[in-house]
Protein backbone atom coordinates (compact mmCIF):
# COMPACT_ATOMS: atom_id res chain seq x y z
CA UNK A 1 0.00 0.00 0.00
CA UNK A 2 1.26 3.45 -0.92
CA UNK A 3 2.24 5.93 1.81
CA UNK A 4 -0.54 8.42 2.47
CA UNK A 5 -1.75 10.84 5.11
CA UNK A 6 -5.19 12.40 5.03
CA UNK A 7 -6.63 15.15 7.20
CA UNK A 8 -9.99 16.84 7.72
CA UNK A 9 -11.63 18.94 10.39
CA UNK A 10 -15.35 18.94 11.09
CA UNK A 11 -17.20 20.15 14.17
CA UNK A 12 -13.97 21.04 16.01
CA UNK A 13 -12.62 17.52 15.55
CA UNK A 14 -9.43 16.84 13.62
CA UNK A 15 -9.27 13.54 11.76
CA UNK A 16 -5.94 12.13 10.57
CA UNK A 17 -5.71 8.88 8.61
CA UNK A 18 -2.37 7.18 7.99
CA UNK A 19 -2.09 4.51 5.30
CA UNK A 20 0.70 2.22 4.27
CA UNK A 21 4.29 2.81 5.28
CA UNK A 22 4.26 6.35 6.75
CA UNK A 23 7.58 8.21 6.75
CA UNK A 24 9.04 11.69 7.19
CA UNK A 25 8.11 12.60 3.61
CA UNK A 26 4.64 13.89 4.57
CA UNK A 27 5.19 14.89 8.18
CA UNK A 28 6.33 18.52 8.04
CA UNK A 29 3.27 19.60 6.05
CA UNK A 30 0.98 17.79 8.49
CA UNK A 31 2.70 19.36 11.50
CA UNK A 32 2.24 22.89 10.19
CA UNK A 33 -1.45 22.43 9.55
CA UNK A 34 -2.30 20.65 12.78
CA UNK A 35 -0.25 22.89 15.11
CA UNK A 36 -1.71 26.03 13.53
CA UNK A 37 -5.24 24.73 13.99
CA UNK A 38 -4.69 23.58 17.59
CA UNK A 39 -3.67 27.13 18.51
CA UNK A 40 -6.67 28.76 16.79
CA UNK A 41 -10.20 29.40 18.01
CA UNK A 42 -12.63 27.79 18.51
CA UNK A 43 -10.70 25.12 20.40
CA UNK A 44 -10.34 21.64 18.95
CA UNK A 45 -12.34 19.15 21.00
CA UNK A 46 -10.97 15.85 19.61
CA UNK A 47 -8.06 14.57 17.57
CA UNK A 48 -8.48 11.13 16.02
CA UNK A 49 -5.63 9.29 14.30
CA UNK A 50 -6.78 6.26 12.31
CA UNK A 51 -4.02 3.65 12.03
CA UNK A 52 -6.23 0.80 10.80
CA UNK A 53 -4.61 0.87 7.34
CA UNK A 54 -1.08 1.73 8.46
CA UNK A 55 1.52 -1.03 8.38
CA UNK A 56 4.56 1.00 9.51
CA UNK A 57 5.40 4.40 11.01
CA UNK A 58 8.92 5.79 11.03
CA UNK A 59 10.35 7.63 14.02
CA UNK A 60 9.58 11.02 12.45
CA UNK A 61 5.85 10.26 12.29
CA UNK A 62 5.96 8.78 15.80
CA UNK A 63 7.66 11.93 17.09
CA UNK A 64 5.09 14.07 15.31
CA UNK A 65 2.29 12.14 17.03
CA UNK A 66 3.93 12.89 20.39
CA UNK A 67 4.18 16.57 19.43
CA UNK A 68 0.55 16.74 18.34
CA UNK A 69 -0.49 15.01 21.56
CA UNK A 70 1.56 17.45 23.69
CA UNK A 71 0.07 20.45 21.89
CA UNK A 72 -3.49 19.07 22.11
CA UNK A 73 -3.05 18.32 25.84
CA UNK A 74 -1.95 21.91 26.40
CA UNK A 75 -5.19 23.24 24.94
CA UNK A 76 -7.70 20.51 25.84
CA UNK A 77 -6.24 18.62 28.82
CA UNK A 78 -6.98 15.28 27.14
CA UNK A 79 -4.89 13.09 24.83
CA UNK A 80 -5.41 12.38 21.17
CA UNK A 81 -7.18 9.12 20.27
CA UNK A 82 -5.50 6.45 18.18
CA UNK A 83 -8.19 4.50 16.34
CA UNK A 84 -7.83 0.79 15.52
CA UNK A 85 -4.04 0.56 15.29
CA UNK A 86 -2.73 -2.45 13.39
CA UNK A 87 -0.55 -4.90 15.36
CA UNK A 88 2.70 -3.50 13.91
CA UNK A 89 1.62 0.04 14.81
CA UNK A 90 0.58 -1.01 18.32
CA UNK A 91 3.99 -2.59 18.83
CA UNK A 92 5.80 0.54 17.60
CA UNK A 93 3.67 2.76 19.86
CA UNK A 94 4.45 0.44 22.80
CA UNK A 95 8.18 0.18 22.08
CA UNK A 96 8.66 3.94 21.79
CA UNK A 97 6.46 4.67 24.84
CA UNK A 98 3.61 6.48 23.13
CA UNK A 99 0.93 3.92 23.99
CA UNK A 100 0.85 5.13 27.60
CA UNK A 101 0.32 8.76 26.51
CA UNK A 102 -2.64 8.43 24.15
CA UNK A 103 -6.09 6.94 24.23
CA UNK A 104 -6.50 3.83 22.06
CA UNK A 105 -9.92 2.98 20.68
CA UNK A 106 -10.45 -0.40 19.03
CA UNK A 107 -13.95 0.45 17.79
CA UNK A 108 -14.26 2.28 14.51
CA UNK A 109 -14.87 6.03 14.53
CA UNK A 110 -16.87 7.53 11.65
CA UNK A 111 -14.36 9.57 9.65
CA UNK A 112 -15.45 12.14 7.05
CA UNK A 113 -15.92 10.75 3.54
CA UNK A 114 -13.80 13.28 1.71
CA UNK A 115 -10.47 13.88 3.41
CA UNK A 116 -7.66 16.00 2.02
CA UNK A 117 -4.48 14.17 1.06
CA UNK A 118 -1.29 15.62 2.48
CA UNK A 119 1.18 15.99 -0.35
CA UNK A 120 4.87 16.63 -0.06
CA UNK A 121 5.53 20.32 -0.61
CA UNK A 122 8.88 20.69 1.08
CA UNK A 123 11.56 18.37 2.36
CA UNK A 124 11.74 17.82 6.11
CA UNK A 125 14.40 20.14 7.52
CA UNK A 126 17.04 19.14 10.04
CA UNK A 127 15.31 21.44 12.55
CA UNK A 128 11.99 19.68 12.04
CA UNK A 129 13.59 16.22 12.33
CA UNK A 130 15.46 17.27 15.47
CA UNK A 131 12.27 18.62 17.05
CA UNK A 132 10.21 15.46 16.52
CA UNK A 133 13.04 13.19 17.65
CA UNK A 134 13.53 15.27 20.80
CA UNK A 135 9.86 14.50 21.54
CA UNK A 136 10.70 10.80 21.42
CA UNK A 137 13.93 11.17 23.40
CA UNK A 138 12.01 12.90 26.20
CA UNK A 139 9.85 9.78 26.68
CA UNK A 140 12.55 7.43 28.01
CA UNK A 141 16.23 6.73 28.51
CA UNK A 142 15.90 3.92 25.96
CA UNK A 143 14.71 6.40 23.34
CA UNK A 144 17.47 8.83 24.32
CA UNK A 145 19.99 6.09 23.58
CA UNK A 146 18.11 4.84 20.49
CA UNK A 147 18.14 8.25 18.80
CA UNK A 148 21.40 9.71 20.18
CA UNK A 149 23.39 9.25 16.96
CA UNK A 150 20.67 10.81 14.82
CA UNK A 151 20.38 13.64 17.35
CA UNK A 152 24.13 14.34 17.10
CA UNK A 153 24.09 14.30 13.30
CA UNK A 154 21.09 16.64 13.11
CA UNK A 155 22.58 19.02 15.70
CA UNK A 156 25.83 19.22 13.74
CA UNK A 157 23.90 19.92 10.50
CA UNK A 158 21.98 22.74 12.16
CA UNK A 159 25.09 24.27 13.73
CA UNK A 160 27.16 24.31 10.53
CA UNK A 161 27.30 27.70 8.86
CA UNK A 162 25.61 27.80 5.49
CA UNK A 163 27.92 27.87 2.53
CA UNK A 164 27.76 30.95 0.37
CA UNK A 165 26.90 30.36 -3.30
Amino acid sequence: MEEALYVKETAQTIYIRAQGHVTAALCSDLKGRIFERLEAKPPVENVYVDLSSCDYMDSTFLGLLVGINKRFLRFSERPLTVVRPTPPCTELLRTIGILRLVKVQEESVPFPDSMEAIVTAEKATAEFLLDVHENLMDLSDENRSRFSTLYSVLKSQINQPEEEP
